[in-house]
């Protein structure tokens, strides 16, 4: 029995060394997924904004234990040439937020189409705005959900209106006398040079202006082809052949160069940079009565300080189109992510309705969710109380979604230069006609299409 008993003791000594000897083939504890995000493409890379942040990414990670994520900050200036580098490296973020349709074009053979986890989970999109969830819907892949966008409006000085005794622009969509032929109109008569004679006035001395009814349009050249009937791209849609000597192109250059040279009611890219006390915009001087711009202007709200302004509604072109350019946010995930299902996981967390009104504070979008606008123009209307922003939003259903102005094209980098050099020409040299301009932009941005497509 003794032995017995010795046996059976022996034998469990045995087993329990040797169970505590392969403790190792027992499941280790899984490591969570670590989601980098990359803040660089879009607004956030401020101090503030960075902070703000990182707070949110504690707030996630406290309340995850499958996935950690980290905000990574790059500034606008260097974040293609950081992005190009931690590709490089093999070091890819997981995903890009915010990230704009820019951003998405400088790289976009890098994300991923979202539509399998989209349909996988069932997502439901009818919150956010139709154009928006438009914009992101490429030929061969979705690029992410809409974040946040930033439509265009028409802001005026109200004090220059008053001074003048005219009335206002129009306060809503939907009045047929609001062209940009009746825009010019208007401006004539809000233009002044030093005498006082307005641009109606034989008089008038183009040469010595401090005062201008039309400060333009403040983004790229391919915000304006749209509102003339033509293609912002300025191609056919096999992206293989250049139109921008003719249609909406050639038009919109016409309606750029007749407005500074011609009616003289719009700065010169001289009087831009030499009129304004170093202003980073024509209209913050309170010498500019009309002047259209993107809601990211906010940003330079606190400086319209010594009048009162307001915004109208975008004008329709010759052809009744009315085109609010628009810039928008997203999200996009890397082909190079190791968990691209865990980092949309968090793109999902990060846009709920909760935490994207947060982000569009940081960010200073419109949230692209249609439940929270009313909120977000009970907020912007609290600090700007006679402000119309009610207006913004409605200018989304008019928003540039298909061609967006900032879309993909071939030879991305170098069209957009040539775009925006000759748009510089129409602004700089009176002697060059619009169709001299356009002809040459056409066919610089030829040579680069065909560069390109050699190449394929």
């Amino acid at each position: 029995m003794k032995n017995n008993l010795f046996k059976l003791l022996a034998v469990f000594v045995v087993v329990s060394t040797l169970l505590s000897a392969c403790g190792a083939v027992a499941p280790a504890a899984k490591e969570p997924a670590k989601i980098s995000v990359f803040v660089g493409f879009g607004a956030g890379s401020d101090p503030d904004s960075m902070e703000a942040l990182k707070k949110i990414a504690d707030e996630f990670n406290s309340s995850h234990k499958d996935i950690q994520m980290e905000f990574t900050f790059s500034t606008w200036e260097e974040h293609s040439s950081k992005f190009s580098t931690l590709l490089a490296g093999d070091l890819t973020p997981d995903m890009a937020f915010p990230i704009g349709i820019q951003g998405i074009a400088e790289f976009y053979d890098e994300w991923i189409d979202v539509s399998p986890f989209i349909k996988a989970d069932n997502y439901d999109t009818s919150d956010f705005y139709g154009p928006a969830v438009q914009l992101l819907q490429y030929k061969d892949k979705t690029i992410g959900v809409p974040v946040g966008v930033y439509p265009s409006v028409v802001f005026y000085n109200e004090d220059l209106f008053d001074k003048a005794g005219l009335d206002y622009p129009p306060s809503a969509y939907g009045d047929p006398s609001w062209t940009y032929d009746n825009l010019i109109e208007l401006s004539k008569t809000l233009t002044l040079d030093e005498n006082g004679n307005d641009a109606t006035s034989a008089d008038l001395d183009a040469t010595k202006l401090n005062q201008w009814g039309w400060g333009g349009f403040c983004g790229p050249f391919r915000t304006v082809p749209g509102k003339f009937g033509g293609n912002p791209l300025g191609m056919d849609a096999d992206y293989k052949t250049a139109e921008m000597d003719t249609g909406g192109y050639l038009e919109g250059a016409q309606f750029i160069h007749d407005s500074i040279w011609e009616t003289h009611v719009s700065p010169t890219s001289e009087e831009l940079s030499s009129s304004f006390g170093g202003a980073d915009n024509p209209f913050e001087g309170g010498s500019t009565a009309l002047w259209e711009c993107f809601s990211w202007m906010a940003y330079a709200y606190p400086t319209f300080n010594n009048f009162n302004w307001n915004v109208a509604p975008i004008p329709a072109g010759p052809q009744g189109e009315i085109v609010s350019p628009t810039n928008a946010d997203t999200f996009a995930i890397s082909a190079h992510s190791k968990h691209p299902k865990e980092a949309w996981e968090v793109a999902k967390w990060l846009i709920e309705p909760d935490m994207l009104k947060r982000l569009c504070g940081i960010f200073g979008c419109i949230p692209s969710r249609k439940s929270l606008a009313e909120n977000w123009v009970k907020d912007m209307s609290t600090e700007y109380p006679n402000v119309d922003f009610q207006l913004f939003v409605d200018s989304i259903q008019y928003m540039d979604a298909s061609p967006n102005n900032e879309q993909w094209v071939p030879n991305y980098q170098k069209v957009w230069d040539a775009t925006e050099n000759a748009a510089d020409t129409l602004r700089t040299d009176g002697a060059a006609t619009a169709q001299e301009v356009m002809d040459t932009l056409d066919a610089e941005v030829q040579g680069y299409l065909d560069e390109y497509w050699a190449s394929k």
